[in-house]
């Protein structure tokens, strides 16, 4: 698993209620650690105890809470069950789970994600419109028609040509938008962290500190929207945790239909 942070990193402490600056001393993976809820742990300036990694954030990150799902909802068919502090996972679909909360246009996000086969197919959106409760073999689509999917799926399986290994529909590629140039993810079973940056037309995708894809949108590409999370399909089961997002402009509206 690779680390979020790095010795020396200022960090906000979130598990706090002040929530104060402290700087990275020291760092231990979670095999080492041995830590029950597989995280990383850091030592970090001013606490006598250790932090796991979903504590910290980078200054100037707010956290979105996955635990409980205060402010998401569900568009198209399953949903996601909690299965630990913080930590959710797919079940059925197809849907888009989606922050109904704020809506960003540049923005940089941090969220990990982790397989239990290799089959597992999953997305994280961005820029995706309001979806609007209602059918539920329909109401999640304009998600994938007007926004950008993130991919996740190791195979990489154009699912309409028939092949694997495609590096426009593998994890990290902006599908069928823009390919994921390389291989980043770590095995079944290991947590992995994606780092999406938004910026105007540009987005750029990191998989565990590796540039994979980037995108520069046209005219008529969205500027602006909601994030959301995919369940693809029964079967697949895809956790997520430690969601993360930075503000780098005037980002946020109230909630309402757009």
């Amino acid at each position: 698993m690779a680390f979020r942070f790095d010795v020396g990193e200022q960090v906000r402490v979130v598990s706090h209620p002040q929530r104060p600056l402290a700087v990275v001393t020291g760092r231990r993976d979670a095999a080492e650690a041995g830590d029950v809820h597989e995280e990383n742990v850091y030592a970090v300036s001013g606490f006598v105890t250790q932090q796991r990694e979903s504590s910290l954030a980078r200054d100037g990150f707010a956290a979105i809470s996955l635990d409980p799902l205060t402010g998401w909802q569900m568009a198209g068919a399953g949903g996601f069950r909690r299965v630990g502090p913080g930590t959710v996972e797919s079940d059925g679909g197809p849907g888009v789970l989606w922050y109904t909360g704020e809506e960003f246009d540049d923005f940089t996000l941090i969220i990990d994600f982790r397989l239990s086969m290799p089959e597992d197919n999953a997305g994280v959106f961005v820029r995706i419109p309001w979806l609007a409760a209602g059918d539920r073999a329909e109401s999640w689509k304009p998600a994938a028609e007007q926004g950008y999917e993130i991919q996740i799926d190791d195979r990489g399986m154009d699912h309409q040509a028939g092949v694997v290994e495609s590096a426009w529909h593998r994890t990290g590629a902006i599908y069928e938008r823009a390919p994921a140039r390389a291989r980043a993810s770590g095995l079944v079973g290991q947590w992995n962290t994606f780092e999406i940056d938004a910026q105007g037309a540009t987005i750029r995708v990191g998989l565990n500190g590796i540039p994979v894809s980037a995108l520069t949108d046209g005219p008529g590409g969205r500027r602006r929207g909601y994030i959301g999370l995919q369940n693809h399909h029964p079967g697949a089961r895809v956790r997520f945790r430690s969601l993360h997002v930075k503000r780098l402009s005037t980002a946020l509206e109230p909630a309402g239909a757009a």
